[in-house]
């Protein structure tokens, strides 16, 4: 078994993340508490996409991802360590070693670029624009500005071009922990819902249906509630 097949083996999805990965929406979040595996379950679902586009006249299944999150040090200390203990370079393909930092992964039949991108301010809306691309993650969009989110809708399904058979799925996935009621994520989620637009709300950590518990130290949530 090669180490892509057993890394492949590894990952169990939670209730919640199982319907995230069901659901083929254009925009798709998932909220739940810390620690509840919510950006794991969206490195996976990017991963899957890959797996799933259909490949091209070279028999070759390409695609392209944009990860955001507010700065470059975040992206180095939480979404890219979290990335790369699922996928190392070491057995996925190589990753630039200076911002904007890329990942070309390639198995089996499967070549993608996984570009990770700090955008914080809507004024960060002219480092997308010159980007196609298959889908984005906004990872921790509580701190994502709605500028932004508008602005990744216009750049997603734009690889592969239509004339090299377009792309499988294309869209938007966000993952965050609770936001203020005044947030857009509240609003989009419980008010406004717009169409192709898909939340999914994690049991709370203290709930007996709380997820990826088996992954946390003992009493994890009654410590952070104290």
């Amino acid at each position: 078994m090669s180490e892509q097949q057993q890394l492949v083996l590894n990952y169990i999805a939670s209730p919640t993340a199982r319907q995230f990965h069901n659901d083929n929406s254009f925009f798709r979040g998932i909220m739940g508490p810390l620690g509840s595996g919510k950006s794991v379950a969206c490195c996976w679902e990017i991963f899957d996409k890959m797996r799933k586009q259909a490949p091209g006249a070279d028999g070759l299944r390409r695609t392209r991802w944009v990860v955001v999150r507010d700065t470059y040090a975040e992206l180095e200390s939480t979404t890219i360590k979290t990335w790369v203990d699922w996928f190392p370079p070491e057995v996925f393909g190589r990753m630039t070693a200076k911002p904007p930092y890329t990942h070309h992964v390639k198995f089996s039949d499967v070549r993608a670029e996984v570009i990770f991108l700090a955008l914080d301010e809507p004024k960060d809306v002219k480092k997308l624009l010159s980007l196609e691309c298959t889908g984005i993650w906004y990872n921790e969009a509580r701190y994502t500005q709605k500028a932004l989110i508008d602005a990744g809708t216009g750049r997603v399904g734009r690889y592969p071009a239509m004339k090299d058979g377009g792309c499988t799925w294309y869209g938007i996935i966000a993952d965050t922990n609770p936001p203020e009621e005044e947030h857009w994520w509240y609003k989009f989620a419980e008010e406004e819902k717009p169409q192709g637009y898909k939340f999914f709300k994690q049991p709370s950590g203290l709930s007996p249906d709380a997820e990826n518990i088996a992954n946390l130290p003992p009493n994890y949530y009654k410590n952070l509630m104290a």
